[in-house]
């Protein structure tokens, strides 16, 4: 199994709760607590899907540049305070 860069040794579903309790703070030995990766990659599908209407298999079966191009694009939104 391949972990990610951040992988913390808990489950995921641990690290993405622990992550919504604290957003960013810091665990008992002061290390940050930061976003699973997995929980960031699924939220980009999630929003590719849900702007442009299609499902999570249509958007994985695009091409990695896809991701550049929305990432540019994003760049110029202005977001709300």
């Amino acid at each position: 199994m391949v972990k990610p860069d951040n992988y913390s040794g808990g489950s995921l579903e641990a690290d993405i709760i622990k992550w919504r309790h604290v957003k960013g703070g810091t665990d008992k030995d002061g290390k940050p607590i930061d976003k699973p990766l997995a929980l960031y990659h699924a939220e980009i599908i999630d929003g590719i899907c849900q702007r442009y209407g299609q499902l999570p298999s249509a958007v994985l079966e695009e091409n990695a540049s896809l991701l550049k191009l929305l990432h540019i694009v994003s760049l110029n939104e202005e977001k709300p305070n």
